[in-house]
């Protein structure tokens, strides 16, 4: 491994990622799934949210194919990302700092 490459992916791309998984956990809220269904893609989300622990661009790419088939499912309740400034006081998402 060449000294320049980095370790760990940049914090962008874990901010990115936390941002979306807000987005789906907001989806999921939607009446319109019914709740045994909410249950099953719930549990996909935390596979997708485990799997972010060790390549969160492979998981971030899960979470959007996630979301073009929970857009089938309920239409309207999934938003496209918006890059925006952050919801946090601190113009960061605090479970990316550290």
């Amino acid at each position: 491994m060449s000294p320049d490459a980095p370790l760990r992916p940049r914090p962008s791309r874990y901010a990115a990622f936390a941002a979306r998984l807000k987005d789906v956990h907001k989806a999921l809220g939607d009446p319109r799934i019914p709740a045994q269904r909410r249950a099953e893609l719930t549990k996909r989300v935390l596979a997708i949210t485990a799997l972010s622990r060790h390549d969160v661009t492979v998981a971030a790419h899960r979470l959007e194919e996630f979301f073009s088939e929970l857009a089938i499912l309920a239409p309207g309740a999934v938003s496209t990302p918006v890059s925006g400034p952050a919801d946090t006081p601190s113009g960061k998402n605090t479970a990316t700092q550290g």
